[in-house]
């Protein structure tokens, strides 16, 4: 089971496939929450970092890596983001509120497509959870049409593997009773979805 982080800040994570919207939502939320007064942190997965970086490249194609290889890196790569100079840890011990766009869920999903469960779950045991997920449900077919016009895909970014991803993500959320999770209709408008979102973290006491 995964620990619940003691800090006194709250970390809000969003997840999604491809072409969900969980970027917008990410920023359109910490947009209103710095315009509300509170001192945020919006971050990533793959971060910026020096893992996030080779990440990035196995994303793109640039660089070839086996999946379960990718499941490692991924692991390393959540590790310094949250134990890292100025990572999640040490923002939410500063009272900081942390919205982060893709946590360990995306691993949990996306790599245990092409890898083993269990190696995955291992990996990502030991990661905090957040306080609340927001996930941005869209069939792929929706998600497909919305990136249809990125110039380059990512190496996940076909149809039939996001079916399996959001089979996966479903799968999981249906079961996790350790934080809260909110499962969001993605195809309606982004300023419906972002007061969805608002309305949910005040419920919450998140706010």
């Amino acid at each position: 089971m995964s620990p619940k982080h003691p800090q006194k800040g709250r970390f809000v994570v969003f997840e999604g496939i491809d072409g969900s919207g969980t970027t917008t939502q990410c920023r359109m939320l910490s947009q209103r929450l710095r315009n509300a007064g509170r001192t945020v942190w919006t971050t990533s997965e793959p971060t910026g970092g020096p893992i996030g970086r080779v990440l990035r490249d196995i994303l793109s194609g640039r660089l070839s890596a086996a999946p379960e290889t990718v499941a490692y890196l991924f692991a390393a790569d959540r590790s310094d983001h949250l134990l890292g100079t100025r990572g999640i840890i040490e923002r939410l011990d500063a009272g900081e509120l942390v919205v982060c766009d893709r946590y360990k869920h995306s691993s949990l999903a996306y790599q245990s497509v092409e890898n083993d469960p269990r190696l995955v779950a291992d990996l990502n045991r030991r990661f905090v959870d957040p306080d609340i997920l927001f996930f941005v449900d869209v069939p792929a077919s929706v998600g497909e049409q919305r990136i249809s016009s990125r110039a380059r895909r990512e190496i996940y970014e076909r149809i039939a593997f996001q079916e399996q991803v959001r089979s996966r993500y479903l799968e999981l959320l249906a079961d996790e009773s350790r934080f809260r999770v909110e499962i969001l209709d993605g195809s309606g408008t982004q300023a419906a979805i972002a007061e969805k979102i608002w309305l949910v973290l005040h419920e919450a006491s998140i706010l």
